[in-house]
């Protein structure tokens, strides 16, 4: 389609959602971007592989930190003025992806939304770690989520030079020649150590930087901070 590359990475099933299992009314479910439904879902099933009951944290301390970026759902759902019923607003609007979530779960924490592109999940990771060791939380919900739902964002990569033609990335390999858009969902919580029930990992530290002014222009990527960034992390850790 629109001569994009023919490959891509596609999440299955996005329409299905259980409304009522998380209190949501029937009109604001229809009128709810399909990422925030995907996070609602994920949310609940991260807390109860962390070893807790959803309900015993309602009221707690736990931030929310979600990395998204656009809601493509928003333009499609309002396009005709006499069908908006205003659900559009608190189902769609980006900061609502944090702050549903926090609604639902009655989670008292830091809760907000932020997009930094492809880094989005990466640096809500690194807020939650911060505010957990100041002190703004005592646990947080850390959440990524992107779906392609219009391919007009994708022609405007395509357009820039940025996918791959073959549909297939090759990281670190000099015939690398492009990405691959691809949909995803993901949640992890985190807990101080000696209150986890169910550890995958330990985070030991989170740090993020900025590129600042590059010749090649604002969307090439910059080894060398990437490798600094890298150096400093594993010096402060």
């Amino acid at each position: 389609m629109f001569g994009l590359p023919t490959r891509s990475g596609k999440l299955p099933d996005i329409v299905s959602f259980d409304a009522s299992f998380f209190a949501v009314h029937g009109k604001q479910a229809h009128a709810m971007d399909p990422q925030l439904r995907l996070l609602l879902e994920l949310v609940y099933e991260a807390i109860i592989d962390a070893g807790i009951n959803p309900e015993n944290i309602r009221g707690s301390r736990t931030g929310v930190f979600v990395g998204a970026s656009e809601s493509e759902t928003l333009d499609g759902i309002t396009r005709v003025p006499n069908s908006i019923t205003g659900y559009e607003l608190t189902g769609c609007c980006r900061s609502m992806f944090a702050n549903r979530i926090s609604y639902t779960f009655d989670l008292k924490g830091p809760s907000y939304q932020m997009d930094t592109a492809c880094s989005s999940s990466l640096l809500a990771l690194q807020q939650a770690h911060h505010a957990i060791s100041t002190g703004l939380c005592d646990s947080a919900v850390v959440a990524g989520v992107h779906l392609n739902l219009k391919p007009q964002y994708s022609l405007q990569f395509e357009r820039l030079g940025m996918l791959s033609s073959d549909g297939k990335c090759k990281a670190f390999d000099s015939s690398g020649n492009g990405y691959v858009r691809s949909e995803a969902a993901a949640v992890v919580f985190l807990q101080r150590q000696p209150e986890a029930r169910r550890i995958y990992a330990s985070l030991i530290h989170a740090k993020t930087n900025t590129d600042g002014f590059k010749d090649q222009g604002v969307t090439y990527p910059s080894g060398e901070m990437q490798k600094n960034l890298l150096l400093e992390v594993y010096e402060e850790a």
